[in-house]
């Protein structure tokens, strides 16, 4: 005799590396899970595709971990000016981060879902209906939660009440991998008059370019001539494949559930690409949203994923004044390049998770003083 599948407890709308996390996490936690996305994995999108330390982490406490040859680790960050070469860097001082092919992470978060007991419904349509109910492929979901993790532009989060009173302004990002060896094991970020270009190692002989920028028409080959310290670095190399784009609109909500709906990912929030930490808080949020779920209660993850992003959103506010302004980043890098460690400070609160407390008052006063001396 055939029982019926038990409707899943919890339903989350978009299968990307936020959705998947939280479909792990709340498996974990013993509950019925269902991912629904109108595509189909592995899903690609435009990224750095560099995980910082804590993404790491919070990945293994997911069960998610890469073979050989899948992640090239890199060991710090490192910031250039493109025109001058004026740079500072910084190693972490908890261990690699890892260069990984968005491909191959969202491959591995799918496998880990699936195995995790979460039902995955790719190439699914979800329509969201006016009495709070969410409709898959044709029939009704009668969860006890709904999950959104549909990024940026999110639909559950229009369809919930949760906009943002006013629109962020976007910047732009590019991604272009190149047949090169790279020169070092850091993750350069090169900052030029209207952009920044993060340059990872994401295979033995392949490095990926990732490009910010406010303004929509400007690609990398363009932003390229206007950095020559990178230009010279990839004389010669070879683009493979197409370059590939999507917006950036770094934001936070005044308030990330309502009812049984819970945000999460870009949805819920977002940092600049430079800061390299959108995944990483998309995972730890999972975590924290997991647990609440389990609890029966949302307010619990509100306090969490503030806590989680507080020092990711400062590193993005900071990031954000330094593209508009050229004096302040001529300064900023100065400043930074004759006192490393308070870059490497910067560098270690913005990655070290919500108890972080590296980067105090004295910390940033000392900053603003070599600032004005630069």
């Amino acid at each position: 005799m055939t029982h019926p599948t038990p409707p899943p407890e919890v339903f989350i709308v978009g299968g990307g590396p936020a959705g998947l996390a939280a479909a792990i996490a709340a498996s974990r936690q013993g509950l019925r899970v269902a991912v629904a996305d109108s595509l189909r994995p592995p899903i690609d999108k435009a990224c750095g595709e560099g995980l910082m330390p804590d993404a790491v982490a919070a990945l293994h406490d997911l069960g998610v971990r890469f073979s050989s040859g899948e992640a090239i680790p890199f060991h710090g960050i490192r910031f250039l000016d493109g025109r001058s070469g004026l740079s500072v860097e910084a190693r972490f001082p908890q261990g690699p981060g890892l260069a990984v092919r968005r491909t191959t992470l969202h491959a591995r978060l799918a496998q880990r879902a699936a195995e995790a007991g979460a039902a995955m419904r790719w190439g699914a349509s979800v329509t969201l209906l006016e009495n709070g109910k969410a409709v898959c492929d044709g029939r009704e979901i009668d969860s006890d939660w709904i999950v959104g993790a549909d990024g940026l532009q999110s639909h559950v989060r229009q369809w919930a009440g949760l906009q943002p009173a006013r629109s962020p302004r976007k910047r732009f990002g590019f991604r272009l991998h190149f047949r090169m060896t790279s020169w070092t094991d850091l993750v350069e970020v090169y900052w030029g008059p209207d952009c920044q270009i993060a340059v990872t190692p994401t295979a033995q002989d392949e490095v990926g370019l990732a490009l910010v920028s406010r303004n929509p028409g400007l690609r990398i080959r363009d932003a390229l001539h206007r950095m020559p310290v990178l230009a010279a670095r990839l004389a010669g190399a070879e683009p493979i494949a197409r370059e590939r784009g999507a917006p950036s609109i770094p934001r936070k909500l005044p308030a990330l559930f309502r009812g049984r709906v819970a945000l999460i990912g870009d949805a819920s929030s977002s940092v600049d690409p430079v800061t390299g930490e959108g995944l990483g808080l998309s995972f730890r949020q999972a975590i924290a949203l997991a647990e609440a779920l389990r609890a029966g209660h949302l307010r619990g993850y509100q306090a969490a994923h503030r806590r989680i992003g507080r020092m990711p959103h400062r590193m993005s506010r900071l990031i954000l004044l330094m593209d508009r302004s050229a004096w302040l980043r001529e300064r900023a890098l100065r400043a930074m390049s004759a006192e490393p460690q308070l870059f490497a400070r910067l560098l270690s609160a913005n990655g070290s998770g919500p108890a972080s407390s590296s980067l105090g008052a004295a910390d940033a006063l000392r900053l603003g003083w070599r600032m004005a001396r630069s």
